[in-house]
């Protein structure tokens, strides 16, 4: 659990490996049973990891086996625990600037066939953007939020469940880029099922109440900035932050040209004149999925509240 608790690693922030949640080209029957997850970048055939032009290369997946420590009580029921070796115990490694789960990208803030050109990506402070960057932004994640995500998707049961009824259809469903953002929050929070009938296991926050919790948080930004990035075919975007301790007890970024104002009609909603008004939650029947032991889909539900 973190360093302070033992094995356990979080989705997105486990190994070099393996950047990436569930490769949409990973997750069929065949790739599943194999627990390997090595596939060929640019759409190319039986070139693993692009190795045979020094991309990576496809290896065996180390994870920390140290048992775990008495914040954690269990060991093997929880599909995050020394992840992600209950879903794949091969994959791949990429070399130099080369990442992705099949090292068909650059990394962070570097483009070119290579990889070897530096690209400047400068974060500014929200309040800063003009009335147009602003507009800009606003809209970026309004596309994030509706564009299905092209290479990832999200497991909807746990591992004992994952090929379905019929043991040949993978529980597995796509998810647009902000929805996934959310999701991947979610998972790294979420219970460890004990079983029917029994109170899942709550007692660790994986991604909060650890030494990981600001490394984490900032790995789970820089993904959100990189499928945005190649959303808009920018490698340059760059999510504004916010400094929250400035407004003090206001909310300076709840504007209808920002995060949305409040709803003169509801209080708990927001402005209608906010694009935000019509986002709809994912990951919201949280006490249902601890009870049956199932995993949030990308099922939308309830508005999003005003804060």
């Amino acid at each position: 659990m973190w360093p302070l608790c033992g094995g356990m690693l979080l989705l997105m922030h486990a190994l070099v490996l393996v950047s990436a949640q569930f490769p949409r080209v990973c997750v069929t029957p065949e790739g599943l049973r194999s627990a390997q997850c090595c596939p060929s970048p640019f759409a190319l055939e039986n070139d693993p990891c692009g190795a045979s032009t020094g991309r990576g290369q496809c290896v065996d997946v180390s994870a920390d086996a140290r048992a775990h420590g008495p914040q954690y009580p269990y060991d093997g029921r929880d599909d995050r625990e020394r992840w992600p070796l209950r879903f794949f115990t091969r994959a791949c490694r990429c070399n130099g600037n080369f990442s992705g789960f099949d090292c068909g990208r650059c990394r962070h803030g570097l483009t070119g066939d290579a990889c070897e050109l530096r690209v400047p990506v400068v974060r500014r402070n929200v309040m800063q953007l003009s009335a147009e960057e602003r507009r800009a932004f606003v809209n970026a994640l309004d596309q994030a939020k509706r564009a299905p995500h092209p290479d990832l998707v999200i497991a909807t049961r746990r591992y004992p469940e994952i090929f379905g009824p019929d043991n040949s259809t993978v529980q597995f469903e796509n998810i647009s880029i902000y929805n996934l953002f959310v999701w991947s929050h979610y998972y790294s929070v979420s219970k460890t099922f004990l079983g029917p009938g029994q109170d899942s296991f709550g007692g660790v926050d994986f991604s909060h109440e650890g030494p990981g919790f600001v490394t984490w948080h900032r790995y789970h930004l820089l993904q959100l900035e990189r499928d945005m990035q190649d959303m808009l075919g920018d490698p340059s975007f760059a999510l504004p932050y916010w400094n929250f301790a400035i407004g003090g007890s206001v909310c300076d970024v709840c504007t209808d040209d920002l995060m949305g104002a409040r709803s003169t009609f509801d209080t708990n909603g927001i402005s209608s004149n906010s694009i935000f008004s019509l986002w709809r939650v994912v990951c919201e029947s949280v006490e249902e999925y601890d009870t049956l032991g199932t995993i949030c889909n990308s099922e939308i539900q309830s508005p999003v509240l005003s804060p």
